[in-house]
């Protein structure tokens, strides 16, 4: 029986030993397999490894060496995506694509979505390794005769040494951030300088617009905008003297389709503007001054380029169709000033996105 006891307890020293051993080897550093192909200005492979390290749970082993991890980051239209492809040593193979609007953003999402594979590849080789090990523990255990003892020892190194399970679907642990929201689906203001005729004379203005965060069109450009202008002509003759024109109007934009040029959006666009426009004769006695209603139809071309962060440069050109033709001009001018069927219009401003 002494003999017998003191085999149990050397048999479970080596079991020990054995474990200690195993875990000392499974927490060995070994370097992932990581294929890493980017666009230029995109960060580099030695910091998409570092943000992969930083969000696993564990120390790598030798046997996650055993998958290869291929991440491919493109840019198409001003917008990139990310494709992360995991190869296993069985020949298994996955992948999982990301976008974003930046590339930052895009690597970010994929460091943490290889961080999870890497650490969910290694739950599935712990599941199965720990398998066919239960009837050989079992056996070992009936013939020391010390079931009990050694069962407990045994469910207690296992739980020690098991892995985490990937976090669920809901939980609060770190996920990769979705693709990152498309420029017309948020709220865009801006600003323009305006230049191009009115009632037949060089007028210059400025115009304040929003787009609401609605729907875009196929190539990113929001459907519709509301502003408001002023816009001064420059003084026309008239009876004698001379008369300008001020006016102070708000417009509603359709742009219903989209196009794109690389980065460069562009969409043709429909406007109504409707406002007052005051006008004032100078040079002859007594001067005289008037306020008119004005609604006219445009058709501007608008183009659109991101520059930086959330700002944008926006200009349009087309032509604006005056449908108030009588009636501009001040009281007593002798011979009457009206605007044009087809007038002229050219913006460019700074347009800035809102979350």
């Amino acid at each position: 029986m002494r003999s017998r006891s003191a085999a149990t307890r050397l048999f479970m020293v080596s079991t020990v030993l054995a474990g200690g051993a195993v875990a000392r080897a499974q927490t060995t550093a070994a370097p992932l397999r990581i294929e890493y192909r980017a666009e230029a200005g995109c960060p580099t492979e030695a910091e998409f490894r570092a943000r992969v390290g930083a969000r696993l749970r564990r120390q790598l082993g030798e046997a996650d060496a055993g998958s290869a991890y291929v991440v491919t980051i493109d840019e198409r239209d001003g917008r990139f995506t990310g494709r992360l492809g995991v190869r296993t040593a069985d020949g298994a193979a996955s992948d999982r694509d990301v976008a974003g609007a930046t590339c930052d953003d895009v690597v970010a999402a994929l460091a943490v979505v290889t961080a999870l594979a890497i650490d969910s590849q290694a739950a599935e080789a712990a599941a199965a390794a720990a398998a066919p090990s239960a009837p050989a523990s079992a056996v070992a255990v009936e013939a020391t005769g010390a079931t009990t003892v050694a069962s407990a020892s045994i469910a207690s190194a296992s739980a020690r040494a098991a892995p985490a399970p990937p976090p669920p679907a809901g939980s609060g642990r770190a996920r990769p951030p979705g693709p990152a929201t498309d420029v017309a689906t948020q709220l865009t203001l801006g600003a323009q300088l305006l230049a191009g005729e009115m009632v037949g004379a060089p007028s210059l203005g400025a115009r304040l617009f929003a787009e609401p965060p609605l729907a875009a069109t196929d190539d990113g450009v929001g459907p519709l905008r509301f502003g408001a202008h002023v816009e001064a002509s420059s003084d026309v003759p008239a009876a004698g003297g001379s008369a300008s024109f001020l006016l102070a109007a708000v417009a509603a934009d359709a742009c219903p389709v989209g196009a794109a040029l690389g980065a460069l959006r562009l969409a043709p666009c429909a406007r109504v503007e409707g406002g007052l426009v005051a006008a004032s004769r100078r040079g002859a006695a007594p001067a005289r001054s008037a306020t008119r209603g004005w609604l006219a139809l445009a058709l501007p071309l608008r183009a659109r380029l991101p520059v930086w962060g959330p700002f944008l440069l926006d200009a349009e050109a087309g032509v604006r169709m005056p449908l108030l033709r009588d009636g501009l001009l001040v009281d007593g001018a002798g011979s009457p000033v009206r605007p044009p069927p087809i007038e002229a219009v050219f913006a460019l401003g700074l347009g800035l996105t809102i979350p």
